[in-house]
């Protein structure tokens, strides 16, 4: 049982959630003392993405990967696709940071909890759908067509399609 739930995404997720959660608190209070604290959840954010980004790739997602397959502009593109989700994860962050630091007037430490725990839930749902995929990574430019890159979902045969290959009149 142990083991079982030791591979699945979401603990996986969880252990380098909270490890990266970890790093960017510990940034924060690094970083609080000569700075604003909006400043210092910046530095601590995009600190802890970039470990989150390697962590997630090697281990969280690894299964999700293609063995021996991937290409160094497949580890681009998922970087690329990560940093994206990754700001859509910043700006949750910063949005409910802003809000429970200077609306609610929470103290800036309980403020950035409240923060991170609310890009999470963004984050997964990117990482698990977007960047980190089950379809394996298909540059456009591998494929001998457009179509032939696109997800196999998209290249399935209607039903009403003839051997001829014609579709609904």
């Amino acid at each position: 049982m142990l083991p079982a739930l030791w591979r699945a995404h979401s603990a996986r997720f969880a252990v380098v959630g909270l490890t990266v959660t970890a790093l960017h608190l510990a940034v924060f209070v690094l970083v609080s003392p000569w700075s604003v604290p909006e400043v210092a959840n910046v530095a601590a954010f995009l600190t802890a993405t970039q470990v989150n980004f390697a962590l997630s790739y090697l281990w969280t997602w690894s299964s999700r990967r293609p063995v021996g397959r991937e290409t160094a502009g497949h580890v681009v593109r998922r970087a690329v696709l990560f940093n994206g989700s990754a700001l859509v994860g910043f700006c949750v962050n910063a949005a409910v940071f802003s809000t429970a630091y200077r609306v609610a007037g929470m103290p800036p430490l309980h403020s950035a909890v409240v923060a991170t725990a609310a890009s999470a839930a963004a984050n997964f749902t990117l990482s698990s759908r977007v960047v980190f995929t089950r379809r394996p990574v298909r540059d456009v430019a591998d494929a001998a067509s457009p179509l032939e890159a696109a997800p196999a979902d998209l290249r399935t045969p209607l039903p009403a399609e003839s051997a001829t290959g014609r579709g609904r009149a």
